[in-house]
């Protein structure tokens, strides 16, 4: 009797260790399946840690200057050319307030602007923003005024927006000041600016560095 019981004793130890084994076995096997997983998975990239700059910081402006500077725009442009902008593109007519953009692209735009400005050796200062009006044929946005951005570079203490054509392989450096006119009454040898936000140059869209966001842009939000 005490022979059976022992017998039994040990079988069931013995089941015991086996199914303690298999357990240990599946549990390596499962650790291994999701430290695979886990390396498979892209990691985030880190945030830069940009500390904010104290120039930077003296620009920041409260709410209640924001409010002034907004009204102001609306009193000594909005309320001046309202009645004749009416008179041009009819009664329902309001112009831009706001232009959206969202950041990933910005930050995007500020990445392809260094890229393609190390690649021709240039190393750009700063962003320039261009007041400009829509051409009549943007149906929506038809001779709503609108900026395009372009990088800058420092000469002789001064910014200047540029931009980038080929000329057979090359990319060549293109001054914004030497392209663009204030002149309503332009000369045969001056570049002819088109009305919307680009210039008509041999720039183009595989190799410029100007940007501007029409499908963004108001009149979709005007407020």
């Amino acid at each position: 009797m005490n022979s059976t019981k022992k017998n039994t004793s040990t079988l069931l130890l013995s089941k015991s260790f086996k199914i303690l084994k298999l357990n240990s076995v599946f549990l390596t096997l499962l650790a291994l399946a999701f430290l695979i997983i886990s390396c498979e998975k892209p990691q985030k990239p880190q945030q830069e840690n940009i500390k904010p700059t104290e120039e930077m910081l003296a620009h920041i402006v409260n709410i209640d200057k924001a409010k002034n500077l907004y009204n102001n725009y609306k009193e000594q442009r909005i309320d001046i050319t309202k009645d004749t902008l009416k008179k041009l593109y009819g009664n329902d007519f309001e112009d831009t307030r706001t232009i959206w953009f969202d950041l990933k692209t910005i930050k995007n735009y500020i990445a392809y602007v260094e890229q393609k400005s190390a690649e021709n050796n240039i190393e750009p200062e700063g962003l320039q923003f261009y007041f400009s009006v829509y051409a009549d044929d943007m149906k929506e946005q038809s001779n709503q005024q609108t900026f395009f951005i372009a990088p800058t570079i420092k000469r002789d203490n001064k910014h200047f927006g540029y931009t980038l054509e080929r000329k057979g392989e090359k990319e060549h450096i293109l001054l914004l000041k030497d392209v663009l006119t204030t002149n309503k009454h332009q000369t045969q040898q001056s570049p002819k600016v088109d009305k919307a936000s680009f210039f008509t140059t041999t720039t183009t869209a595989e190799n410029g560095l100007l940007y501007n966001d029409g499908n963004n842009s108001p009149p979709f939000n005007n407020d």
